[in-house]
């Protein structure tokens, strides 16, 4: 190690410790913890400003993260799919929403498919401000719908 790099290294540790101090001094353990950050940040600064080499790499931005996502079902597979995931999301929100369009929603897609005993009755004049369907409930109704006889 040259002298001059042992001169550079002592002074910079004496810097330190001077920083180090002050901060312990003006605020006591506080201090020295914002003190201690603010060297850190200050030695990683230099450090990165000292190192000689290349540029660094430009960051990649990935194209697919600015696309809208679609799903794999398209509308000309199942023309319905759209409706019926926008009527789903919307009957989860609560009230009029989940017994008028998601229950005869299911109830439609229950006498289509055979099975009109796979959707609760009509539990009449539902709440506008009650909550809506939970998850378990949809899910429960979907499963009797999707399974065989």
């Amino acid at each position: 190690m040259s002298r001059r790099a042992l001169l550079a290294s002592v002074a910079a540790a004496a810097g330190l410790a001077a920083v180090l101090a002050a901060g312990y001094a003006a605020a006591g353990q506080a201090g020295l913890v914002d003190a201690a950050t603010v060297a850190v940040a200050g030695v990683l600064f230099l450090a990165r400003g000292t190192v000689r080499g290349q540029e660094p790499r430009p960051v990649r931005t990935r194209k697919w993260r600015n696309r809208e996502r679609t799903p794999t079902v398209s509308t000309a597979e199942f023309s319905a799919y759209r409706k019926i995931a926008a009527d789903l999301s919307w009957g989860l929100a609560g009230g009029r929403n989940s017994e008028y369009v998601v229950r005869r929603m299911l109830a439609r897609l229950a006498a289509a498919l055979g099975r009109p005993d796979a959707v609760p009755a009509d539990p009449g004049r539902p709440d506008a401000e009650g909550p809506g369907a939970d998850l378990a409930t949809l899910d429960r109704i979907v499963a009797r719908l999707e399974e065989d006889r």
